[in-house]
């Protein structure tokens, strides 16, 4: 067969071909093949895009988790970081709260509270406000703005007090209009970027305002004023404390001084003793050059001194003779009942101290420990020198008073013994100066606020110096 024939049988012209020839079942065989090769190869090209498909949606869909992850990652790192933020804020408020309430014992407590807000919310200026009971309105505490401490505030920075007062709100003003109907700033310092005023609240009554503006970056956020108005409400609570603590502290040191009266009442030969005591001992503190709180330490360890008399019996104390050993002892205990007295009084720690250690002897020989010289507190070495001026001074049941001449004498004598010769000496030089008179009255005046701000002792028993701000 030509390759022509060939052709007319596989096209289909001619006559039809031999079912027998093998040429042909193999060129049909082979076809078929084809036909069911290409029928297999289109289902696994479907299959195959089918595959790609779901292929191609699994992994936009891994893609849209994996964006989703990121977020959800973002998130949870943006909420650490807040939470440390809070964290950090709320540990940095507890600690400024506490200095706050601390602040009641020295340093100025005002002060502090503006400082805090401003540490806190990032302000660099600010002021408290406080409505004094005439109605008027004074500045207790001022960063930044120029104004003095105690001075009457401008009309701008009053009539935000009045709002907040009107209010009981808080004021944020972080652009131009936020807070209309307000005048103008009267002065530079005065005119804010953005502020917050917040009142410091106690039990439904504003004690003051506290005023915080231009902080270094952002706005004032809500959280910033919640942290304004904590601080001012335990501003407030730290005031109303100290308030009444002052009123508790002069009541009991009306009432230990009432004592010592009492004890100077057993001995009409003593009376007004313990008040020109108070006032030499003041007298040597000045030249001494001791700071205000020592001179008022000094001066109160004087006026009660012998308070622990009270509990020594009157036959004892105006006994005209000599005193036998056992009766001595008694007397001697004095100085630890007023010392026992005196310092369930939390502020007069420090003269409680002096109480017990006025008969202490420069030279170890004193009571009630044998004491000597820098391991008596200053204060007490000080009183041991008034005390034994005045008592000599004094008339009593068991001798007639000593003539001055005679009693500076005697200090001179015993100076390095039974007194500190610093002090002796600045006790000369103050009667060479001025003859020492009794001032009673004006000794009293001494501000009673003073001993109550003392701040505590340290491990010497040395009055600790006054934390200002």
């Amino acid at each position: 067969m030509t390759a022509s024939d060939m052709e007319i049988i596989l096209r289909g012209d001619g006559p039809e071909p031999d079912a027998a020839d093998p040429v042909l079942g193999s060129l049909r065989a082979a076809e078929s093949a084809y036909v069911e090769m290409r029928s297999r190869w289109a289902r696994d090209l479907t299959l195959l895009d089918s595959t790609a498909a779901q292929l191609t949606t699994a992994r936009e869909a891994v893609g849209e988790l994996t964006r989703e992850l990121d977020g959800e990652r973002a998130a949870l790192q943006r909420e650490r970081q807040r939470a440390e933020r809070h964290r950090g804020r709320a540990k940095q408020l507890e600690a400024l709260l506490k200095q706050i309430h601390g602040a009641l014992f020295g340093g100025d407590l005002y002060m502090l509270i503006v400082r805090s807000c401003l540490t806190i919310t990032g302000g660099t200026r600010g002021l408290y406000l406080e409505g004094r009971p005439d109605g008027r309105l004074q500045v207790r505490a001022a960063i930044g703005i120029d104004v003095q401490q105690g001075s009457v505030p401008s009309e701008f920075i009053a009539a935000l007090y009045y709002r907040c007062v009107r209010d009981l709100d808080t004021l944020v003003c972080n652009k131009s209009g936020d807070v209309a109907g307000l005048p103008d700033p009267s002065r530079p310092s005065e005119q804010f970027k953005n502020f917050v005023a917040a009142p410091a609240v106690l039990a439904g009554h504003v004690s003051g305002v506290v005023l915080v503006a231009d902080k270094v970056s952002g706005d004032f956020d809500s959280q910033d004023v919640e942290t304004v108005l904590s601080i001012g409400d335990q501003a407030s609570v730290a005031l109303e404390n100290h308030r009444l603590r002052q009123q508790l502290e002069e009541s009991y040191l009306a009432t230990i001084t009432a004592l010592a009266d009492a004890v100077e009442a057993k001995d009409p030969y003593t009376h007004g003793h313990c008040a020109r005591v108070a006032h030499y001992a003041r007298l040597i503190a000045e030249e001494l050059g001791l700071s205000e709180r020592e001179r008022t330490v000094v001066y109160y360890s004087a006026l009660l001194h012998d308070v622990g008399k009270i509990g020594v019996s009157d036959g004892l104390l105006n006994k005209p003779g000599p005193l036998m050993h056992e009766e001595r002892e008694l007397v001697r205990a004095h100085v630890r009942i007023g010392h026992d007295i005196v310092r369930k009084i939390r502020v007069l720690e420090d003269v409680a101290e002096v109480v017990l250690r006025h008969h202490e002897r420069y030279d170890g020989a004193g009571y009630p420990d044998g004491l000597a010289k820098d391991d008596i507190p200053l204060a007490a070495r000080i009183v041991a020198v008034a005390d034994s001026y005045g008592a000599m001074l004094d008339r009593r049941s068991y001798k007639e008073a000593y003539a001055d001449d005679w009693a500076r004498a005697e200090l001179e004598r015993c100076a390095g013994t039974q007194f500190d010769p610093q002090v002796v000496e600045a006790f000369m030089r103050v009667v060479e100066r001025r003859p020492v008179q009794d001032d009673e009255a004006a000794e009293l005046r001494i501000g009673c606020e003073l001993l109550l701000d003392l701040p505590p002792r340290n491990q010497t028993g040395v009055v600790a110096a006054p934390v200002h701000a």
